[in-house]
Parts: C-alpha cells; structure tokens; sequence
C-alpha cells in the first residue's frame, strides 16, 4: 500500500530501502532506471519526478542509502537527477535538495516549482499517512535545523508552546528555555524516525541512534541498535555484536558478526577474523580457524572503506602475518602474501618493510628485483634500530639481509662472515618466536616457524677466523617457505564485482570451468597480475590487470589491458620519460573474448595491440577544477551539467540584490588561475574585481589584480566562460590595475 508514491514506485523504493539484500536493492533500482529511460523516450509516467528523486539519492553516495548495496557513486548525476526531480515536481526532492550541499543552486532557486514551506507541506502529509521516506524526510528537518526557515516547520514546532508576551518573560531566562525547546526538536525528530524505522526504512535506525548518542542516552541508543540489527542493517550488526563482546557474551556477538560479514560489511568481517584467528579474544571459547580468519581478513581489506570502516591496513596486515607464519600448515601462499603488501592500505607502514625485503629477495611472488630488495633490507634495518623488534617478522629482513651479503648484492663482492653473522641474528629470532607461549594468537602455545636460517647456515663453516662454504656447496639453500607451480596458478586473481556468489577472492584454486560459470553468471572477469607481469614493447608495459566485461545492450565484450606508459609527447632522450597509467581496450563478440582470456589463463600470453585497440591515458593534463560562491555557498562546477547557466544565474542574482557577492575561481586559492569576484556596484552596476595567479622562473607566486565596472551581464558571462573553459583573459585595457605582488 503507498501513502504518498504510486504503488509502483513505491515497490521499487521498498525493494532498495526496506530490506538489505543486495540483489534486491538492485532490482529495485533497475526497475527506476527502467522508469527513467521512459520518460527520456517521451512516455508519461505518474510520479516520475519522484523516481528522479529516489535515484539522486542512490548516486549520492553510501551515507544516504547503506554501503554494502555497493550503489556506484555519481555526483554528478545525483545532482542532474535532482534538479530534474525537481522540475517535474517532486515535493520530497526539494526536501533532498535542502540536504545536499551545493543542489539549490541559483538557476534552481529560480525554478522551484512551488516553495519551500509548500513542499515540506505535502511531503509533511505524506508522513502522516503513514509514508516511511516521507516520515525520514520530515524527520531530517527537524534533526537538522531546517525548520527554522519553514514556516510550516516551525507551527509544528512551536505547538503547545505559550504565548508571545510569556515567551519574553521566559527569555529572562533564556538558556534553560532555549535547552528545553531543543531537546523538543530533537523529540519530535525521534518521532518521525522512529515511525519511518516502523514503516520499513532500515536506514531510519541510523540516525535514531545519533539523536541518542548526542543525548548520551545509552539505553535508548542500546534499544535501537538491537532494533536495526533485527531489522537488517549491517552497521547495527557490528554495534550489537560489539555490545555482546564487551558483556563477554562472544557466541552472540560472533552471531551478529558473521551475519554483517555475510553483508560484506568491513567491521563485522575484522571482527569475526579476529575471533576466529585469535582464541584470546573470545578466552578460547570460539575455536581457531585460521583459514576462515584469512578469508574474512582479506575480505576486510578490500571491504567498502566509507563511513563506517577504514581499517583497511589492519586487516591486510594481519593476514600477511598469518600466511607468512603458516600457523595450521596451510596458509602459506607466498604470491598472495606479495600481493597483499601492494595494497595501498599499507604504503605508508614501517611494518611491511621485513616482508618486501623477504619477497624481493627471495622472489617470493615477485619478479626478481634485488635492488629493490636492498632498499627494503636497509628500511628495515633502520626501523629495526628504532623500535628494538618486528616481533613477528625479525627473522624475515634478516634472511634477506643475509642473502644479500652472500651473492655480493651489497658490498658488490659475497660477503660470507656478514651473511652468517645475520643468519644467526635470523637463527635466535626464530627460537625466540618458537619458545614463546604467549604469541599474538593467545593460543598459549608457541609457534612453529620453519627454521630456514639453521638450514642456511649448515652450507658455511670457520677457516682461520672467516666463513667459506663447505666443500661441494656454492650457495646456501632451504626447504623451508616452498613457492608453488609457476603460471598461472602464483600468479593471478581472479575478481568480480559482486560478492554473492563465493568470496571476494579468487586464487589458484579454481580452474577453467568455474570462471567460465563465473562469467555467465557475473558478466565481469577481472585477472589482478601480481607475477609475471607481461609487457608489449613500445605499447603498455607491466600490464597489472585484465578486465573482461559484458555489453549487455549489444551482446558484445569489452576487453581492457591495465599498464603503463611513457608520455608519447615527450622526445628528449636526456630526459627521464614520464610514466603514466594506460588502459587499451577492444570491444568484441563474446566468444573472441573469452578466448583472448584463456590464451592469457594458460600461457601468460598478452593479445596483439593493434590499430583497432583504443588507448587512454589516466591523468596526463588533469583538469583545472572552478567553484562558483554565491555568499556563503559553494559550488563545484564540474560536478553539474549547466555550469554556464548557473554562473548566468549567479550575476542575475547579484544584480537584482539576491547575494551580495559571487566569485568564480579555482577551487584552490592558491592554484594557477584566473578568479573572478563580483558584487553590487553603483546605480545597476556590478563591481568586478579579477586576479590573475601565476608563477615566476623560480616558482614563487605572482598575483595581479584589475577591476571595473559593468552592467552587461553577457560581456561579464563571457569573460568568465573564457576564462574557466580556456584559460583567457579579457581585454585588460579599460580595467584598473589594482594589486601587484611580486
């Protein structure tokens, strides 16, 4: 039953918003676009500016729907969705739009179809009959201080409250009268969330636990995030599960857990790893289970990262750690271990530093690369000097260290008395680690790390104070940390967009024909290359990835190669080239695809770049971003469709009093551009005041400033256009120099 959409839309709206199914919310999401698509054809559709409405908020981003619907982010379209909505006269998105910063813009405000207060008046209907986004919407205008500026908003809010010559005699005593008329707004936000939450809207419980945090109302906060984790919402299932951890009750709380974590949700998948990884956690009442725990960790680290988790390193690291210490004797995977530490999570981490140097030096996954291994074994010795210990990764810089003095790598001859000399420092870290009880795990147990230094060391012995190799040996050897079968098996990934159908990983442990059912079913292959990088010679070099996606409407594919190369424009050969991210890409029939795809599966064979391949370049000339401030708001001009008619707005409103000031200008100040400041000048003139930024030949800034005054709003749009669009100036000679700083 709908209270305030067409029974249509609001079965879509439902399949989105009151439930958390992924799958679901993207039908219902479909079946919007399906609407659009035939409004743009020239259908009539009852209520169609409402659907534009709900998909603005979609594109809008994770915080106005929930994240794990994995809804792609689109300002740009939200924004045009928007202003269409309300256009066509969506009440609720006029609402939205007073939500969204930067949607009313000046070329909107002039074409509101009705006003303000008049939307919030049916929308404010809506709610009543029983509408759940309508109760939402009239709920954040109260819980955000909209109601201040409608009219309508504030009768709501002053109901009950006494009479004007009272309300001066309350004002003697203003503060705890002004305490209690706010904590009335919040009640009647609670209110309308609490009835949209009823209603269905799953998303209404977030913000119901706000307005109780600002409170510090634990027991109702409690309440509701039992409420919405019953109701399905994936951030309330880390809440209750954290509650029930901190109780001690850790069989619930890992229930609560495993199902955010089946929702893909980044807390609940750390969480549950660390139960399952570490018995301490839970006084060894959940048992271990490393390979779940590798499962949900590497999941965690390539889990959505807005809002609720960033905890991305975390998560990476320990599931480096537990690969390279092989705790149940299964994990160790030296490829994904090499892959893990080119996550970005963890760049800026001294941690990592032991694991590259054992991985560059050893060739663990990597293409050998020993000056890289030097540098790693030097960061690592450092950071070593610093904080006194890895702990759980001395052992692996000092090997590499090791190996390093005794193929020469370092001193340029093999130096044998230092490569012993860290074996051994490599020896006593790892008995160290294999003699301690009270490892991270809190197992109780000690460790098991394969003694590769011992090993190492039994190819040497003393002469006359120096090491040498025994007879018949030329180089240290081990059997421990074993790399598996060379390609493809070390050496890909194999990844899809959604992570419903097994886990979000794909290894060596699948072959041929579960890709082949992966892409009937998904539509989307992506090879993530972290061995064996393949090159083609002067076209794309150190190809990372390869992408097979399907073109539904045309039942073709698309083939993308993901590289790098140098900047064709650049010819001087004393330069070093610039290095820039490249994709080439095909489209194709299926089957050409997919055989392109298993050539590359079974032999590391990349396909023929020819003429018919288009190529990109990512971010060579990246282009200067313009924000447009009408007083005290701002707007970022890329992110909309009709920039030039928003600036057209902006001085029409300054000339008929609307601002007092607007500005175009880079987005920052101190960026290379040209900035234009406007505002009411004599009689209908406006006074323009234009700054040029630049540098000198040693890079200090320059700033050059003219001024004038015009009452011809197209010349003045011009030069604007001109200015943002090419970089321009206009012609300078009847303006008044007013600033120069050199």
């Amino acid at each position: 039953m709908s209270f305030y959409f067409t029974d249509q839309i609001q079965q879509s709206f439902n399949k989105i918003f009151h439930q958390c199914n992924k799958d679901i919310a993207w039908e219902g999401k479909a079946e919007l676009d399906a609407l659009v698509k035939l409004d743009e054809e020239g259908q009539k559709i009852p209520g169609i500016g409402d659907v534009y409405a709900i998909l603005a908020r979609v594109y809008s981003g994770p915080q106005f729907t929930w994240i794990e619907a994995g809804f792609p982010e689109d300002d740009t379209k939200a924004y045009s969705y928007l202003h269409t909505a309300i256009r066509k006269g969506s009440a609720i998105a006029i609402l939205q739009a007073m939500r969204t910063s930067g949607a009313l813009t000046p070329t909107i405000e002039k074409e509101l179809p009705m006003t303000k207060d008049q939307a919030f008046q049916r929308v404010y209907e809506g709610a009543q009959k029983g509408c759940s986004y309508c109760a939402y919407a009239i709920a954040n205008v109260f819980q955000w201080g909209d109601y201040h500026i409608l009219p309508s908003a504030q009768k709501v809010a002053n109901e009950g409250e006494p009479s004007t010559f009272v309300r001066f005699l309350k004002g003697l005593f203003a503060q705890a009268d002004q305490r209690r008329f706010a904590n009335k707004i919040t009640a009647i936000a609670q209110q309308w969330l609490r009835k949209s939450a009823e209603a269905g809207l799953v998303i209404a419980y977030r913000n119901l636990r706000i307005t109780y945090v600002e409170q510090n109302n634990s027991n109702m906060e409690e309440q509701v995030i039992f409420e919405g984790a019953a109701a399905g919402l994936p951030l309330m299932m880390y809440l209750a599960g954290d509650i029930c951890k901190s109780r001690g009750e850790h069989e619930r709380a890992l229930e609560y857990f495993e199902r955010g974590a089946a929702m893909n949700n980044g807390m609940c998948l750390r969480e549950a790893a660390e139960y399952y990884a570490k018995p301490c956690e839970s006084n060894k009442r959940i048992p271990q289970n490393i390979q779940k725990a590798l499962r949900y960790y590497e999941r965690a680290a390539i889990s959505p990262d807005y809002l609720d988790f960033n905890d991305h390193a975390y998560a990476t690291m320990q599931a480096i750690i537990l690969r390279t210490l092989n705790v149940d004797g299964q994990s160790q995977d030296w490829s994904r271990i090499a892959h893990l530490l080119q996550q970005p999570a963890i760049y800026t981490l001294d941690a990592i530093w032991p694991y590259l140097a054992y991985v560059f030096t050893f060739k663990k996954g990597n293409t050998p690369a020993i000056r890289t291994a030097i540098e790693c074994v030097n960061q690592a010795s450092k950071c070593f000097d610093r904080y006194g210990s890895y702990d759980y990764a001395d052992h692996l810089w000092q090997l590499a260290a090791g190996y390093c003095y005794e193929i020469g790598a370092i001193t340029k001859e093999p130096d044998l008395d230092q490569a012993v000399t860290f074996y051994e420092h490599a020896r006593e870290s790892i008995n160290r680690l294999n003699t301690r009880n009270d490892n991270w795990l809190g197992t109780g147990e000690p460790l098991a790390i394969p003694d590769e230094a011992s090993e190492r060391l039994e190819a040497f012995e003393l002469v006359d104070g120096h090491y040498q190799y025994k007879e018949g040996i030329t180089q240290s050897s081990t059997t421990c940390n074993p790399m598996p079968p060379a390609w493809p098996q070390n050496s890909v990934d194999v990844l899809e967009i959604f992570e419903d159908s097994t886990t979000g990983w794909r290894t060596n442990k699948y072959d041929w024909p579960f890709i082949e059912r992966e892409w009937d079913t998904q539509k989307y292959l992506s090879f993530i290359i972290y061995d064996n990088r393949q090159s083609i010679e002067n076209v794309i070099y150190d190809v990372y990835s390869i992408v097979m996606f399907h073109n539904e409407d045309k039942n073709t594919c698309n083939i993308y190669l993901y590289g790098y190369s140098e900047d064709p424009a650049e010819c001087d050969e004393t330069l070093e080239p610039t290095i820039y991210e490249i994709r080439d890409f095909k489209e194709m029939s299926i089957s050409e695809g997919l055989r392109l795809i298993k050539e590359f599966y079974d032999h590391a064979t990349l396909p023929v770049i020819d003429e018919s391949w288009e190529k990109q370049y990512k971010n060579t000339t990246p282009p200067r971003e313009y924000v447009l401030t009408c007083d005290n708001d701002i707007f970022y001009l890329n992110q909309y469709e009709l920039s030039n008619q928003m600036i057209k707005d902006a001085l029409e409103g300054v000339a008929n009093g609307t601002y007092d000031i607007i500005a175009v200008r880079p987005s920052n100040l101190d960026d290379p551009g040209i900035s234009y400041f406007i505002e009411r000048g004599k009689g209908k003139n406006l006074h323009i005041r234009l700054y040029i930024t630049t540098e000198d030949d040693i890079g200090d800034e320059i700033v050059y400033g003219f001024e004038r005054d015009s009452s011809n709003l197209t010349s003045i749009n011009y030069w604007i256009q001109e200015s943002i669009t090419s970089n321009k100036l206009p012609d300078l000679s009847d303006w008044e120099e007013v600033k120069k700083k050199d």
